[in-house]
């Protein structure tokens, strides 16, 4: 079974989905959000759900549009929440305008966990009067480093192409780790060269990484986030002026074909947890 967690337009607060298959997701709850924010901006999107080292769900979400901080909160059945925090990650960046899209994920190597996110940091422009929703601004990847999910390493710069990116998701395949991200230089036009899939392979965080491969989606995309499916990737992809996902898949996370997966009406950046291991019943109970 597979969870996904994401957010509404009309309620940026966090929704939840599930998939026997990984084809057709439900929403739970009627559809109405699970969790709602209660700090910070009182927003809480781009959600992404992990099982952490205390077996734990822990969710990340972004803040609003010009927050440093992201929004974490752990649960162990999905119901009950634990109270919200915010994660200073950017607060001590000079220039840091944002914390978008922030996700993580587990390093066997060095046994401990990577936060990523996307961020702006520009010390001599300011964040107010920019249209941050339609206008694309100059992000990067950057990331920390944490054991427990209570005390975090300093930010540091973690991908940076030379180009504006962001929604940057990470999963482990053959012994290296895949990572898709959203190449974000372009206009909101379907006919830009750019606001596409792409995705890049690398060894230990930080790279070096492979040439970015793909585009894997058509303009305009963004979003992504990985799930194995039977004996292949699926990647999944917010049509964000579209109002519908779309998806592809691949057996060696490098060549992609369009395949198709369904998913709830009005879903936004979703993201997707495997199930299959874990002992937590879920039904269209799930309490707001």
């Amino acid at each position: 079974m597979y969870l996904m967690a994401y957010f509404t337009d009309k309620d940026e607060a966090l929704h939840l989905a599930v998939s026997q298959d990984g084809k057709r997701f439900d929403a739970l709850n009627e559809g109405r959000p699970v969790l709602h924010s209660t700090v910070g901006a009182r927003r809480l999107r781009d959600p992404f759900i992990g099982r952490g080292p205390d077996g734990l769900f822990h969710l990340l979400a972004t803040n609003g549009w010009t927050s440093p901080c992201i929004l974490h909160a752990a649960s162990a059945d999905l119901r009950t929440w634990s109270p919200q925090s915010l994660i200073p990650v950017m607060v001590g960046v000079a220039g840091a305008h944002n914390a978008w899209a922030p996700e993580f994920f587990f390093d066997p190597l060095a046994s401990q966990y990577h936060l990523i996110w996307s961020s702006v940091v520009e010390p001599h422009a300011p964040a107010e009067g920019r249209d941050w929703q339609n206008v694309s601004q100059d992000n990067r990847i950057w990331h920390c480093t944490t054991r427990d999910f209570a005390s975090y390493s300093p930010p540091a710069l973690f991908f940076d192409p030379g180009y504006s990116v962001i929604d940057a998701t990470v999963t482990r395949h053959d012994g290296r780790f895949l990572m898709a991200f959203k190449d974000e230089r372009g206009s909101n036009d379907p006919a830009t060269d750019h606001k596409h899939i792409l995705v890049t392979t690398f060894e230990r965080p930080g790279g070096p990484f492979s040439e970015p491969a793909g585009p894997v989606s058509p303009a305009l995309a963004e979003g992504p986030s990985f799930f194995r499916r039977e004996r292949e990737w699926v990647l999944l992809f917010d049509h964000f002026t579209e109002g519908r996902y779309g998806a592809a898949a691949s057996a060696d996370g490098l060549n992609w074909k369009p395949c198709q997966v369904w998913t709830p009406a009005g879903a936004r950046h979703a993201s997707i947890l495997d199930m299959a291991e874990v002992p937590v019943p879920l039904s269209s109970g799930v309490p707001e």
